[in-house]
């Protein structure tokens, strides 16, 4: 159920919970609240009541914590003459976690550790492209984030040694495209979109076990507003790893698993890769 909230048509989305420790077996169980249809701009109001008692209590929830997730979790705990309620996934808003001082710690010498590792890593940040896709697209290739070469002819795939362009051409039965403009529209007329995992990152050079400090990007987003879209495929071993890393894999949606074209990949040959094609 939806509401709207203001003029920019943000919206409250809530979500109603109801405590039942008749059928639990437990006092103290998860309960589960579905954030698949949250958006970054909407609130999600969580009501929980109590099947026994006077309890009642709301919670609020930024969009933006919860968008990118397939759900969150509340616990409850009964002490009796009161009701504990613990989230897990994302928490409320104008509350924060409870931390032990044992947790704070240990906290405060990772925070330490990561002050040390940005400052000496820091001058490698690293952006990835914008995905190539449109309606029509029903397959989308990941790799991990553009090479160096890619980078500087801005360009996915850019390096002349990588194999991503002559295997799509082969699989597909197409000429190799000569430019990017001709590489680009052999994805359209193929109905294959690419995009990496990771939206940005820390990577002296261009190899993949040199990505550190990677933040996604949003394929739960990309996923749900490409209706098409039916197979994924990773370029690598480390793109799929990354993927896992942050997202969940979705029902009716096929996943293969692909050996990265890069130059580094020497491996397998041209032929080998082309035979995966047969999975599509």
């Amino acid at each position: 159920m939806t509401h709207p909230t203001d003029v920019n048509r943000m919206t409250e989305i809530i979500r109603n919970r109801t405590i039942r420790p008749s059928s639990r077996l437990e006092k103290s169980k998860s309960y589960k609240i579905d954030t698949k249809q949250i958006s970054r701009g909407d609130t999600l109001v969580v009501n929980i009541d109590h099947e026994g008692k006077p309890f009642h209590k709301v919670y609020k929830f930024n969009g933006a914590d919860v968008a990118n997730k397939d759900s969150i979790n509340f616990r409850v705990n009964d002490f009796g003459t009161s009701i504990e309620i613990s989230w897990s996934g994302a928490q409320p808003i104008g509350t924060t976690a409870k931390i032990s001082k044992r947790t704070l710690k240990q906290l405060t010498v990772k925070v330490e550790t990561a002050k040390i590792t940005t400052t000496k890593s820091s001058t490698h940040l690293k952006t990835s492209f914008e995905a190539i896709s449109n309606s029509e697209t029903c397959v989308l290739i990941l790799g991990t984030m553009p090479g160096d070469k890619s980078l500087e002819l801005n360009e996915y795939y850019g390096h002349s040694r990588n194999k991503f362009w002559k295997i799509i051409s082969a699989i597909t039965n197409n000429d190799l495209p000569l430019n990017y403009a001709d590489k680009k529209n052999l994805l359209a007329k193929t109905k294959i979109g690419i995009w990496d995992v990771a939206h940005k990152a820390n990577r002296k050079g261009s190899l993949d076990n040199a990505i550190q400090e990677e933040e996604p990007n949003d394929l739960n987003s990309f996923i749900s507003k490409h209706k098409n879209l039916k197979v994924v495929g990773f370029n690598g071993i480390k793109a799929e790893t990354l993927f896992d890393k942050y997202f969940t894999r979705q029902t009716g949606m096929k996943y293969i698993s692909l050996p990265s074209t890069s130059p580094a990949n020497t491996r397998i040959d041209f032929d080998s890769i082309a035979k995966f094609g047969d999975k599509y």
